[in-house]
């Protein structure tokens, strides 16, 4: 296994963050189920038929990683940290 090139920037990756941000809505699930319910029992019910179910979500963050690990990213340069 070999680190890809610039490793220490890849939190900018598009890839890394839609998992990061799929491992802590996992996490917050996992870690306070109580609360987690709770905000989904304050949510309107229309927004609730709009969210899909667990499995669906988790389908949708891995394709959606995958998918911004194949596509292009803008490369930028140093003027933008």
């Amino acid at each position: 296994m070999k680190l890809i090139t610039d490793w220490r920037q890849s939190w900018r990756l598009w890839s890394v963050r839609v998992s990061a941000i799929g491992a802590m809505l996992f996490a917050f699930l996992l870690a306070a189920p109580d609360q987690a319910l709770a905000v989904w029992q304050a949510l309107p019910a229309d927004i609730q038929a709009l969210i899909p179910n667990a499995k669906e979500i988790g389908l949708v963050l891995t394709i959606a990683a995958i998918a911004a690990r194949v596509l292009r990213q803008k490369e930028r340069g140093d003027g933008g940290r």
